[in-house]
């Protein structure tokens, strides 16, 4: 297995970062060694223009955080207008809700097949395609209880659908959204649970629905098509926070593998974080990532997202 390494930033915001930070394996064979290794070497890792800003939101208000462009980028907009649609083309959306605070979308647009549609909900945004038929099927994770769901195509075209999600209050969620293939992913550790070890939830083991219905552990879902042009993607965690059988913390943290697509390259990234008493945290990221000499390493921002502190029930 490769040598992999983690470096922890435990800084806000500041121009320029150095990490020491601790190095923790995806195998526990070496642990111990790495990590005095890279302790002693005391390796920096320089990281620059680094800048978080946060707002804290109630859940009675739509939290909209991001805009599209006319080619369906993403952009900040300067208040909280919900993007605008028309529906042209006969455009239907439902929205039921399911077990564990998910809701099963399904869009139906007929003229427009094999089209990219953005799904916009509480100021999550994530890219898809439509089939051979108009027709979009997804499974979300809802963040308020009272959801809205926008469906927005390149055209202007869109749709509107609400449903309503009692058992958010049971569950804490975090999100993390990108655009373009940034290396960005979202990483959960319950209940002292280490890399590559049960209970260590992020897209590689992504956990179980069924898990948190029961109160038994969290789960990761994906949103978004990767392979699009200017791809929108998101991942959530979800804890099943006010059903734990057992008390503990849940270690939260945003890692981003240095790649060679964003190495030595400029990144932005947005956390979202809703709790089971209805708070609702955004993050906004812009950082500059290190040189390539590093690429397959990641960084570890512990900062983004706040750890649960969980009681058993």
């Amino acid at each position: 297995m490769p040598d992999i390494k983690r470096y922890g930033i435990a800084g806000a915001t500041m121009a320029t970062i150095l990490l020491t930070g601790q190095v923790m394996q995806m195998t526990s064979s070496n642990k111990s060694a790495k990590v005095a290794e890279i302790q002693a070497m005391a390796l920096p890792v320089e990281i620059s223009d680094i800048k978080l800003t946060a707002s804290d939101s109630s859940a009675a208000e739509p939290v909209v955080t991001a805009l599209l462009t006319e080619d369906n980028s993403l952009q900040r907009p300067s208040s909280l207008d919900k993007p605008s649609v028309t529906d042209s083309c006969g455009i239907a959306m439902t929205a039921e809700p399911k077990a564990a605070a998910l809701v099963a979308l399904e869009v139906n647009a007929p003229c427009l097949p094999n089209e990219r549609v953005v799904i916009h909900h509480n100021g999550m945004m994530f890219a898809e395609v439509t089939d051979a038929n108009g027709v979009l099927q997804t499974t979300v994770p809802a963040l308020a209880e009272a959801a809205v769901f926008i469906a927005s195509f390149a055209s202007g075209d869109g749709t509107v659908a609400n449903a309503t999600v009692e058992s958010l209050k049971f569950y804490d969620r975090a999100v993390v959204q990108t655009q373009g293939t940034t290396g960005i992913s979202l990483h959960a550790r319950e209940y002292d649970a280490n890399y590559g070890e049960d209970g260590h939830i992020w897209n590689g083991s992504p956990g179980s629905i069924a898990d948190a219905a029961t109160g038994d552990g969290g789960f990761v879902i994906q949103l978004g098509d990767a392979s699009l042009q200017n791809p929108l993607v998101a991942e959530i965690y979800t804890f099943p926070t006010a059903l734990a059988k057992d008390a503990g913390e849940v270690i939260l943290s945003v890692d981003i593998e240095i790649n060679t697509e964003n190495c030595a390259r400029d990144i932005e990234a947005q956390t979202i974080q809703t709790s089971a008493a209805g708070r609702v945290k955004v993050q906004n990221l812009d950082m500059s990532m290190p040189e390539c000499s590093i690429v397959g390493d990641f960084l570890v921002l512990n900062n983004l997202v706040n750890d649960l502190k969980v009681a058993s029930n």
